[in-house]
C-alpha cells in the first residue's frame, strides 16, 4: 500500500510548475532558510515572513541540499508526510479493528481523490494533517487501553511537530477529539490518560524551541502577524477571502473520496454508537468536522484531518463486506456511477463553452465510467472483487491525473511561462492576478516587486527599460499612457502579460 502511495505521488512530481500565489512563495521561503543557514526566522525577499511555521522549510530545505532547488525537492515534505499518514491510519485501523480494516484503510487514503493533490503540493497542509493524524490516532490508542503511556508521549510529540506545521490548529484539533470523548462517555479520567505529563513535555521539547526563538527575534510582530492575523483572524472572520457556507466540507468530502464514496451508507449502519472504539472514531471525524465548518475561512485542503476517521469507518466496511455476511457493496457501485456520470457532464459543459481542459478530461471520464461499470457489476456477486476493482480504479485516476495535469495546470495556475522572457531581470507587478506574478517568487530568483500604479511604472521607467507583470486592464492602461513605450514579451494565464516599458525620453524620442 505504501509503495503504491509512493509510487503516485512521485510520479511526474516535478513536471507540474509550483501552482498558485502559495507554492512559490512557500517554496521561495524554504530557499532563502537553507541559503542563508538560518533555521529560525522565516524570510521573503530578505524581510521576515511569519505567518507560518518553519517545519516545512525545514523539510524543503533539507531536500534542497540532496535534490537542487527543484519543483520536486519543493513538494517532497508533503509526500512523505502521505506516506506517515496512510501508514499510522492503517496502524491505528489495525489496533482498532483488525488488521483486514487497518489495511483497507490506508487503501482509501492512498488512491482516493482528495488527498493526492496535497501530497503532490509545496504546501503546509499534508504536514498538519500527518501531524493531527499521528496524535490524535495515538491518544485514541491510550485512552481506549490498546497501548499504555508511552503512547499518550509519542502523541504529545506528534502534535509538537503538527504545531510546528502549521500552528495551534494542530494541538487544538486532538484536544478537541479527546474532551468531545470524555464529555460523551462522562469519562474524566479519559482527559488524564490522554493528556499526561509525559504527553505535555514531548510536546514542549518539540515545539518550544522555534517558537521560543522566533517569539526572541521577532516579538510583537510574531504575535500579531502570525497567531492573531493568521490564525484567529481566519477563524473568526472572512478577511483572507476564503468564504464558505456551513456545509462547505460535505460536498468536498463526497467527491474526494472518490472511488470509495459508496462505502459510507455501510460504514455509518455498522457504526455501534455506545462501542467506546466507534464512538472515539466518530467524536474524531465529527468534532474536527463541525469546528472547521464553524470557522469563517474555508479551502478544501483545511479538513485532510478529517480523512483519517473516514477511512477507518471505510475500511472497516470493506473489510466486512467480504465476510459471508457482510454488507452488500452496491451502493459503492451506484455512488461510482453517479460521481462518474457528473464528471462526463462536467466534461460536456467545459466543451460546449469551448474550454480547452475538457480534451484533457476525456480519458479522465472514459475511466471513471469503465471504474463504475465494473464496481457496479461486480458489487453484487463479488466483494473481494469489488474491493479490488475500486483500488485498481482509484489508483488509475491518480495515474491519468498525472498524465493529464501538467499542461492544464501549467496554462490556467502559473506564472512560469511568463518569467522566461525576464532572464532574471526585476520585473514589476502592476494590477497582475497573484498567481501570475508570484511565480517570480520562484521562476524569477525572488526578483519581483508590486506596484501600485501607473505613475510607480512611469517612475521606474524613466530610469530606463523595466519589465511589468500586468493584468489586462493595467497592460490598455500602460499602452495609452503618454510617454510610455510598451512592448509584449509574453502571454500568461487570465490574459496577464509580461511588457517591457520605457520611456519615450529615456529611449531618445
Amino acid at each position: 500500500m505504501l509503495a503504491l502511495l509512493a509510487a503516485l505521488a512521485l510520479f511526474r512530481l516535478g513536471d507540474v510548475p509550483l501552482l498558485g500565489p502559495d507554492e512559490p512563495r512557500y517554496a521561495r521561503v524554504a530557499a532563502e532558510m537553507h541559503r542563508r543557514g538560518d533555521w529560525v526566522t522565516p524570510t521573503l525577499q530578505g524581510r521576515p515572513w511569519l505567518e507560518k511555521p518553519a517545519l516545512y522549510y525545514w523539510l524543503a530545505g533539507a531536500a534542497f541540499s540532496v535534490l537542487g532547488e527543484t519543483e520536486a525537492a519543493a513538494r517532497l515534505p508533503s509526500v512523505l508526510a502521505a506516506l506517515v499518514m496512510a501508514g499510522a491510519t492503517a496502524l491505528f485501523g489495525a489496533r482498532l479493528f483488525g488488521t483486514a480494516a487497518g489495511l483497507q484503510a490506508g487503501f482509501v487514503l492512498a488512491t482516493a481523490l482528495l488527498p493526492f493533490p496535497y501530497a503532490r503540493a509545496a504546501s503546509m497542509d499534508m504536514l498538519v494533517a500527518a501531524g493531527i493524524t499521528v496524535c490524535t490516532g495515538l491518544v485514541g490508542l491510550r485512552v481506549l487501553g490498546i497501548a499504555g503511556p508511552l503512547a499518550a508521549a509519542a502523541a504529545g510529540a506528534a502534535a509538537g511537530l503538527a504545531v510546528l506545521a502549521k500552528g495551534p490548529l494542530g494541538l487544538l484539533l486532538p484536544l478537541l477529539v479527546l474532551v468531545s470523548f470524555a464529555a460523551v462517555r462522562r469519562d474524566g479520567a479519559a482527559l488524564k490518560r490522554g493528556v499526561t505529563a509525559g504527553a505535555v513535555l514531548a510536546f514542549l521539547v518539540v515545539a518550544a524551541p522555534w517558537y521560543g526563538a522566533i517569539l526572541h527575534a521577532q516579538g510583537r510582530a510574531f504575535v500579531d502577524v502570525f497567531l492573531l492575523d493568521h490564525n484567529v483572524a481566519r477563524f473568526t472572520s472572512t478577511v483572507h477571502r476564503h468564504p464558505g457556507p456551513p456545509y462547505y466540507y460535505l460536498p468536498i468530502l463526497l467527491i474526494g473520496l472518490f472511488p470509495w464514496t459508496g462505502l459510507l451508507a455501510p460504514a455509518l449502519a455498522s457504526l455501534r454508537w455506545r462501542a467506546p472504539r466507534d464512538l472515539f472514531v466518530l467524536c474524531w471525524l465529527a468534532a474536527p468536522l463541525l469546528f472547521l465548518s464553524a470557522a469563517g475561512s474555508k479551502l478544501p485542503g483545511y479538513v485532510l484531518p478529517c480523512l483519517a476517521p473516514l477511512a477507518l469507518l471505510l475500511g472497516r466496511a470493506a473489510a466486512a463486506s467480504v465476510a459471508p455476511a457482510g454488507p452488500r457493496l452496491r451502493a459503492a457501485g451506484v455512488a461510482a456511477a453517479a460521481l462518474a456520470a457528473a464528471g462526463g457532464a462536467g466534461t460536456l459543459l467545459l466543451r460546449a463553452r469551448g474550454d480547452p481542459a475538457w480534451l484533457a478530461l476525456v480519458p479522465l471520464t472514459g475511466w471513471t465510467a469503465v471504474v463504475a461499470g465494473a464496481a457496479l457489476w461486480r458489487s453484487a456477486r463479488d466483494p473481494g472483487g469489488t474491493l479490488a476493482v475500486l483500488r485498481v480504479g482509484g489508483a488509475g485516476l491518480l495515474l491519468l491525473l498525472a498524465f493529464a495535469a501538467p499542461p492544464v495546470l501549467e496554462a490556467r495556475e502559473s506564472g512560469r511561462s511568463l518569467f522566461v522572457a525576464a532572464q532574471g531581470r526585476e520585473v514589476l507587478a502592476f494590477g497582475a492576478w497573484r498567481t501570475a506574478w508570484m511565480a517570480g517568487y520562484w521562476y524569477n530568483d525572488g526578483r519581483v516587486r508590486e506596484v501600485g500604479s501607473l505613475d510607480a511604472v512611469a517612475a521606474e521607467a524613466r530610469g530606463g527599460s523595466v519589465l511589468v507583470l500586468a493584468g489586462p486592464a493595467q497592460q490598455r492602461e500602460l499602452e495609452r499612457a503618454p510617454g510610455l513605450r510598451v512592448r509584449r514579451l509574453a502571454r500568461g494565464p487570465r490574459a496577464n502579460v509580461l511588457l517591457r516599458v520605457e520611456a519615450l525620453s529615456a529611449s531618445g524620442a
